[in-house]
């Protein structure tokens, strides 16, 4: 990583990966997809195609199938820790070439946006598997214990303040509505109640995630279905 990297206010990135022992955990295809910190660092690299491939490597090999494995966790918080690096607000693409044969080409998206939305899903399906997950549990609950951190990697994004664009503020709102659910986030209710009630009265793409959220929270929803 260049010394740009460095941005106020937010962990090393660097110091991050030398914290995980990457040998002692695994994502999903150990034989096909490149090692999880070479995915993170691309995540941050110069030529904004790398960092498209290196968005789709990350994805299919950390929650494939909706599988939590040992590596999510851990870089799902390096993911976290570099959303304010103004490289992920580079346009990419994460179509292969067959794709794009088959379905056209693909809009670019600011890849702040793609990792914001990647956390806030995997944060939803996460819940959804407490009961019966796919994988092991433990990967699964290491994954969740780390929504304070997302949470606070977010939220700077919900205005035009954070610095990102329309496709950013609502990834940064999805992930929101998602942590909120959790116990840990409970003294965050109070704060974001107004915000998570407009969102479920709108039309926007995470109205029927607003109102999962008010309903964990025990609040009447019937009449928001």
């Amino acid at each position: 990583m260049n010394d740009d990297s460095e941005y106020e206010g937010h962990v090393d990135p660097r110091d991050l990966l030398l914290r995980t022992d990457w040998n002692a955990v695994e994502h999903c295809c150990p034989d096909v997809a490149p090692a999880t910190p070479v995915m993170l660092l691309e995540l941050l690299d110069d030529d904004p195609g790398v960092q498209g491939w290196a968005f789709r490597a990350l994805v299919e090999a950390h929650t494939r199938q909706q599988v939590f494995y040992t590596a999510t966790a851990p870089a799902a918080r390096f993911v976290a820790a570099v959303l304010g690096d103004p490289r992920t607000l580079r346009p990419v693409t994460d179509r292969v070439a067959q794709e794009e044969v088959e379905f056209g080409p693909q809009a670019p998206f600011p890849l702040r946006a793609g990792l914001l939305a990647w956390l806030g899903d995997s944060v939803v399906e996460a819940l959804a598997q407490r009961e019966r997950p796919y994988g092991d549990e433990e990967d699964l609950e290491a994954f969740l214990d780390l929504a304070p951190e997302f949470h606070a990697a977010a939220r700077p994004f919900l205005d035009d303040g954070g610095g990102g664009s329309p496709e950013v503020r609502e990834a940064a709102l999805g992930v929101l509505l998602a942590v909120l659910r959790l116990p840990a986030l409970a003294d965050g209710i109070p704060g974001h109640r107004d915000l998570v009630r407009a969102t479920a009265l709108g039309d926007g793409p995470h109205r029927l995630r607003a109102v999962d959220t008010l309903s964990s929270w025990g609040e009447e929803v019937s009449h928001l279905l």
